[in-house]
């Protein structure tokens, strides 16, 4: 339960605070938000724990599957179909680990950005999920 008001805590951290400092490691990111510092270790998030909206959004990207892979340049990966190599790594993904290879915790730390950036528009049908969740 403590993870899931995490996911939620730091998705409204990113859509309401001023630009976030990452530091990026293998193994955990260190976000500081307004001062104060939280840290994610990626191999703790399993799917269930991602907030409701951002499930949704999964299960109609690429139902559920962390190494799904779409379009004719097989450049839309990962459990939210972010856009290898732009789109991931402008967001903060890895330019050496495409999404599709990424811990869940990696592709919903870059999709948070995405959205926080671009709001649902990067994902056309299936933003709907967030749309009527966040309302952007």
């Amino acid at each position: 339960m403590h993870r899931l008001i995490i996911g939620g805590l730091l998705l409204g951290a990113v859509l309401l605070s001023p630009p976030l400092k990452t530091i990026e490691t293998k193994a955990e990111t260190n976000l500081v938000v307004q001062d104060i510092p939280v840290v994610i270790h990626y191999e703790d998030m399993t799917f269930d724990h991602l907030p409701p909206a951002w499930q949704k959004l999964a299960m109609c990207e690429s139902s559920g599957r962390s190494n799904a892979v779409a379009g004719t340049k097989k450049q839309f990966q990962g459990y939210f179909q972010i856009e290898y190599p732009r789109t991931w790594v402008a967001h903060g993904g890895d330019s050496g680990t495409p999404p599709k290879k990424a811990t869940l915790m990696e592709q919903f730390h870059v999709a948070l950005h995405i959205y926080a950036d671009r709001g649902s528009k990067p994902w056309p049908y299936c933003g709907k999920f967030l749309k009527a969740e966040y309302g952007r």
